[in-house]
């Protein structure tokens, strides 16, 4: 996708507000999401867009998106996909009226970090910390209630600890886990917070940004 600076500039001007949800898997990112989107925030996942730059590079996604295909991606000068992919955020908002946007799942501290140089304090990185037990512990209790309403056995505590530690191995080979160090907001979501506890102080962090 081609570009002008001005274009670009005219583009950062339209944006009241952007947040990026970080952290490990089940740790609550899509639960923040929805609670930005209700507050006024356009919900998106960062990979629909990575998706949108390869499918126009002409990259073989038939099989999916794999690993090979975000190296190639952001092989080349990456501050520059990171520009594309902000520009073409901005133009997703355009389209849909929004002046605000939540994007998840960051998992690209260098992402971030361009983001918050662009944007300054329009942008809020927020990592969601919550322990691997907690995490497990919430994922079974969806994950069997539906089991149950489809007639099916439920999976023990240990093999839902299991996926999760697998999920967590694959994220931080990947620096999930770094996106802490740059995070603007680093939110408790262990057990010792209430969903509503946590519903609120991503209500606050909304409101910082004027949402």
């Amino acid at each position: 996708m081609k570009f002008t600076d001005k274009q670009y500039q005219e583009a950062l001007s339209y944006v009241s507000g952007i947040f990026s949800l970080g952290g490990l898997s089940e740790c609550g990112k899509t639960s923040a999401g929805y609670k930005l989107q209700a507050m006024g925030a356009r919900k998106s996942k960062i990979i629909h867009i990575e998706r949108e730059m390869m499918e126009e590079r002409g990259f073989d996604l038939s099989d999916g998106m794999k690993n090979e295909h975000f190296i190639m991606l952001y092989a080349n000068n990456p501050e520059e996909v990171f520009k594309e992919f902000l520009y073409r955020l901005i133009l997703h908002m355009q389209e849909e009226h929004y002046k605000y946007a939540s994007i998840e799942s960051l998992y690209r501290a260098e992402l971030g970090a361009f983001l918050k140089k662009e944007l300054g304090n329009k942008m809020a990185n927020i990592f969601i910390d919550s322990p691997a037990e907690t995490r497990a512990l919430r994922e079974l209790e969806k994950v069997n209630a539906k089991a149950i309403e489809n007639g099916e056995s439920p999976i023990t505590y240990e093999e839902m600890l299991e996926k999760v530690h697998k999920k967590d191995e694959f994220k931080i080979s990947h620096n999930a886990d770094k996106v802490k160090d740059i995070a603007d907001y680093v939110v408790d979501n262990s057990s010792k917070v209430s969903k509503e506890q946590f519903l609120g102080k991503i209500e606050e962090i909304g409101h910082s940004l004027g949402l």
